[in-house]
């Protein structure tokens, strides 16, 4: 039917893209979505991934309770909590999950959806007496524009500042003079 979608539950990489967008009918926020993403991205990129999820703690022990559970041990998947929520859950799961204390994730604060949705939030009322297949295509264009013509170009410009960088530490004095 027409109102049967509720929204979208997605996945993007550290820079941005869009990876996964899975479409949630009627049934809400459930664990269902997580999983399924995990289980693309798993059979995707292979091992040792890490996601960021608002409840990533739990998230952990639901993946293990799942199907998904000895595929993603094996495949060394990792779930952590962004650096914004993870203040409000228990030190010992900030020690574990939170993207502050993992070695390798430097800077990166897992909370690139955040940012997506509060960009998207418009689209909602573009889709909401939409048929599904409108629904799907206009959330399919907005997330292809946005990677084609924002998160491309802020990699471009992101990939020449670090290329700076490297040209300032490795030969400095041919800068400078």
């Amino acid at each position: 039917g027409v109102f049967n979608e509720s929204g979208i539950f997605m996945s993007i990489c550290r820079h941005g893209f869009s990876l996964v967008i899975a479409d949630m009918v009627q049934s809400g926020e459930q664990a269902k979505y997580p999983l399924a993403v995990v289980s693309k991205l798993l059979s995707t990129f292979g091992s040792d991934l890490g996601g960021g999820y608002k409840i990533g703690c739990r998230f952990k022990a639901t993946i293990s309770r799942s199907s998904l559970g000895q595929h993603a041990q094996e495949l060394n998947h990792t779930s952590l909590i962004g650096a914004f929520h993870g203040h409000a859950y228990q030190r010992l799961c900030q020690l574990n999950h939170l993207a502050t204390y993992v070695e390798g994730l430097v800077l990166e604060d897992l909370e690139g959806c955040e940012c997506t949705f509060s960009k998207s939030n418009a689209l909602a009322s573009c889709v909401r007496y939409a048929s599904v297949c409108h629904w799907r295509q206009a959330i399919a264009n907005y997330f292809q524009h946005n990677d084609d013509h924002e998160i491309y170009a802020n990699l471009s410009e992101l990939l020449v500042w670090w290329h700076i960088i490297f040209q300032l530490t490795q030969y400095p004095r041919h800068i400078s003079t």
